[in-house]
């Protein structure tokens, strides 16, 4: 009796009021799982509350989508630019990582110079391109948001029936005029499935004529380019990359050709003439043997 009363008074002293549970079987999951209001250490998320979790991946995805974004505008607004862009990554990064993992430790002065020759051009192509461009990209998106905007505001009027003032055309082209003028024309008629293709093909042209009017700057900066790159390479490696082309050693000059003095031997065989050493031992050397071996006359 006394055992039992101990054994008693022991479990209720000590605070174990609850009915004793096997971890591995237990079905509360309160441990692995945080809740909204539970800001404990959480295993399953490496130690991370998954609300900071998933805003660092969003956060991620949000920078990676902005520079995404930005590319692409970059690219339909300035074409020619897009182009060097494009050019730059591969003369600038892909081109001299490619020349560098070449074998040959031999040659990588060579490398290191073909490398900075490549980066160099990228950078001066893509220069040029958006300094002398983008004044005249600008221009022709002006010019099309103006013929847009004139044309989107008459467009609704006859749709919606209002007569809000539209705004004026700064330059006007018939080659633009006409396809607008037949977009009103599609707006005006009653929408069936031909109007609705021909006016899809319409504003591709409008689209397809911007870009070509942006693409005439390529034809116009092509030479001064070329020009410029070739001029800009060379300080650009010497005080940018601190590299520059090895000057060729000339090649020595033979003094003796072999080949003339043969021609000078058989020469003097066939006609009989007397040979060097006759004239060695008069202490002088004919002109002509002079000649042949390159002396002075």
């Amino acid at each position: 009796m006394k055992i039992n009363s101990i054994s008693n008074d022991f479990t209720l002293k000590s605070g174990y009021l609850e009915v004793y549970k096997d971890p591995h079987n237990s079905k509360d999951t309160s441990v692995g799982l945080c809740g909204k209001n539970n800001k404990e250490y959480n295993v399953s998320f490496n130690g991370g509350l998954p609300i900071q979790s998933e805003a660092a991946v969003n956060a991620i995805k949000s920078k990676k989508m902005k520079a995404l974004d930005w590319l692409l505008k970059f690219v339909k607004d300035h074409n020619v630019s897009g182009s060097a862009l494009m050019a730059l990554f591969l003369a600038g990064v892909l081109r001299p990582l490619t020349i560098m993992a070449l074998p040959g430790k031999k040659d990588k002065e060579d490398k290191i110079y073909a490398s900075g020759h490549s980066i160099a051009s990228g950078l001066i192509g893509f220069g040029v391109s958006t300094v002398l461009t983008t004044p005249w990209d600008n221009g022709v998106m002006s010019v099309m948001q103006n013929y847009q905007k004139h044309y989107d505001t008459v467009i609704k009027n006859i749709k919606d029936g209002t007569n809000e003032e539209p705004e004026p055309l700064k330059y006007k082209f018939d080659i633009l005029n006409k396809r607008y003028e037949r977009l009103v024309e599609i707006a005006k008629e009653q929408g069936t499935k031909a109007t609705a293709l021909e006016k899809r093909m319409l504003k591709k042209q409008i689209d397809n004529m911007g870009l070509m009017m942006k693409n005439i700057t390529e034809w116009a900066i092509a030479v001064p380019r070329s020009i410029l790159t070739i001029a800009l390479i060379p300080p650009i490696l010497k005080y940018v990359f601190g590299v520059e082309k090895k000057k060729s050693e000339p090649a020595p000059v033979k003094k003796h050709s072999e080949e003339v003095l043969n021609n000078v031997e058989n020469y003097r065989k066939m006609t009989g003439m007397p040979s060097k050493d006759f004239y060695s031992s008069f202490r002088f050397e004919p002109k002509w043997f002079n000649q042949a071996k390159g002396g002075n006359n």
